[in-house]
């Protein structure tokens, strides 16, 4: 395991390091394809206007872009404050479903009606840049993306208050940049809230899984499948917001763990299988041997945490040991001695390449790099939590738990 961590951490480096040396310029387009921009909308009454004035205010023509809002059921009232405001835009339609269905629902609601050429999928609580919508189009007519399926956007944090929040705004700088790193070798096979869809592909493959726990990463698994590929777009971005509260982001990210559990197991059939390439032979085989990781790392630590207290409290009970005298301070020589250098070494090399990676992903996003206490926890303490979220999601998804988002 030590030696597969500096292989790959070596490896995304040097990846990146190649990157640089042969980045393309965007396409530009002088006639621009229509555009249905779909927002599913579940209790936005407080965002969604606000979300729609930034649909409108992008830097597009406007008689090339067609909102479609599918309000799913709302127990608020966004349904009647998307009706006033679409009184005054023509290119906005709203739609409306009798009975709750999901995000996935809602999509394919909008997609029964869509006209475009593209399917944007924009949630009702993120907003994009101005040139985003442009730069992700401009990725499909570059020179050999005639066969993909989607182009995935930048994701930033909106609400940086709390340090819960703070401390995923990390997280999601480091997933920009290692989508843009796994879609420089192809290997990319996820998408995300913003992400831009070839209409006709999504129709042809059976359009959006409803029910699935992330529907987001179901329907780049199933491009994939079927020879499709899916790009990041380097230009522009856009910022939702996390939650606020470790409850909530728990809950966010065993369903997006149950999420990738199902959904891999789903297409099993991609991994070790030469015809998908690096995707099947890496970084599916890579992603699932992770995973068995950390489940193996959590049994083996679970294992030596109750070794050693068996071992404390035989030695209280037997022999009258004295409690405080277990933790006591080893010697210099002692503990260095006790060191293993056949770890110590790897990680150390594990370290300067992981640091080397935050600050070349800060420079991507085009984020100053803060080196705060939020980072030092979700750098040393969060992947902990992280590996009990992993369990936690295994466990519901074997006991076949009700699906909740």
């Amino acid at each position: 395991m030590a030696f597969l961590s500096v292989f790959i951490s070596l490896f995304w480096g040097i990846i990146n390091s190649t990157i640089k040396q042969h980045e393309k310029k965007n396409v530009l387009l002088k006639k621009f394809p229509l555009v249905t921009v779909a927002v599913p909308a579940w209790n936005e009454e407080k965002s969604i206007v606000s979300t729609l004035e930034c649909i409108l205010r992008l830097d597009y023509p406007s008689d090339k872009i067609e909102i479609i809002v599918v309000d799913d059921k709302s127990s608020d009232n966004t349904f009647l404050v998307t009706k006033k405001f679409i009184s005054r835009h023509k290119n906005v339609k709203l739609l409306r479903h009798v009975n709750n269905k999901g995000k996935a629902g809602a999509m394919n609601t909008a997609l029964k009606h869509a006209h475009g050429e593209f399917f944007w999928v924009y949630d009702a609580d993120s907003y994009a840049s101005k040139d985003l919508l442009k730069n992700l189009v401009n990725r499909f007519y570059e020179k050999g993306n005639e066969n993909v399926g989607a182009v995935v956007a930048i994701t930033l944090i909106k609400n940086q208050g709390s340090w819960v929040e703070k401390m995923q705004r990390l997280e999601y700088i480091m997933t920009a940049f290692m989508r843009k790193l796994t879609g420089s070798v192809d290997t990319l096979h996820t998408t995300n809230a913003l992400s831009l869809f070839r209409t006709e592909i999504i129709k042809k493959i059976g359009r959006f899984d409803e029910g699935n726990l992330t529907e987001d990463f179901e329907i780049a698994m199933r491009m994939r499948f079927h020879g499709h590929r899916v790009l990041m777009c380097e230009k522009g971005n856009f910022y939702t917001r996390v939650p606020d509260k470790i409850s909530k982001m728990w809950n966010q990210r065993v369903r997006w763990f149950r999420g990738f559990i199902y959904n891999t197991l789903k297409y099993k059939k991609i991994a070790f299988n030469t015809k998908f390439g690096l995707l099947g032979l890496f970084q599916i085989p890579l992603e699932i041997f992770v995973l068995l990781s950390v489940f193996l790392s959590i049994a083996l630590f679970g294992y030596h945490l109750i070794d050693e207290l068996i071992n404390l409290f035989s030695m209280i009970y037997i022999t009258g040991y004295n409690f405080f005298d277990y933790f006591t301070l080893p010697s210099v020589k002692q503990f260095l001695l006790e060191l293993n250098w056949r770890l110590l070494f790897p990680s150390f090399v594990v370290l300067v390449s992981a640091l080397y990676l935050y600050i070349e992903a800060h420079k991507y996003v085009k984020e100053r790099w803060m080196f705060y206490i939020p980072s030092l926890l979700y750098l040393f303490v969060y992947p902990l939590f992280r590996s009990m979220q992993w369990v936690h999601a295994a466990s519901l998804e074997f006991l076949r738990a009700k699906k909740k988002w």
